[in-house]
């Protein structure tokens, strides 16, 4: 028993950290797959994300990021820029905290030599950050990306981002 709560007290913070009216503010940065029609293809994606606690378990959430690609001949490169704004469901009472969400927004995807696509992007995310204090973190969090409304045949329908992140909060 004493041990179990030894263990429990080394992974909490001093104080609860579920807070309402908390903002959030960080940078993300690692790894993106986009299914364009010619192949999967890897690229590097970075990006910024907010968040605002709506309540001590759920958040809204605001996110953009870049993602780069290299294609296969004769195209050469690609660029998806997109933004999202949906909510996410926060377990912040311990120093582990993970989370689950889902955003839609515009995405604009920029391919050499065969110009700009415009899609609805539709992304389910997950995470799990470690906070260093009150108000730093860091984590990582993966987001699987549906792009709609879009034309398949210059584009990639779906991909997948995989990112480390740094965050500093403020509030309540």
């Amino acid at each position: 028993m004493a041990t179990c709560a030894l263990g429990s007290a080394a992974f909490a913070i001093p104080e609860a950290a579920a807070f309402e009216r908390q903002w959030h503010l960080g940078l993300d940065g690692g790894y993106a797959l986009g299914a364009f029609p010619e192949a999967n293809v890897s690229g590097f994606d970075v990006g910024l994300h907010g968040t605002y606690g709506l309540t001590d378990a759920f958040n809204l959430r605001l996110h953009s990021d870049v993602s780069a690609f290299d294609l296969p001949a004769p195209r050469t490169s690609a660029l998806l820029v997109n933004a999202g704004l949906g909510a996410e469901y926060v377990i912040d009472i311990l120093r582990w905290v993970p989370y689950l969400g889902a955003t839609a927004g515009p995405n604009v995807m920029l391919v050499q030599n065969s110009g700009t696509v415009v899609h609805l992007g539709v992304e389910v995310l997950g995470g799990l950050g470690y906070q260093l204090s009150r108000n730093w973190s860091v984590g990582g969090e993966a987001r699987y990306r549906l792009l709609l409304l879009g034309e398949p045949t210059v584009s990639p329908t779906h991909g997948f981002v995989g990112v480390a992140r740094v965050a500093y909060a403020w509030g309540s």
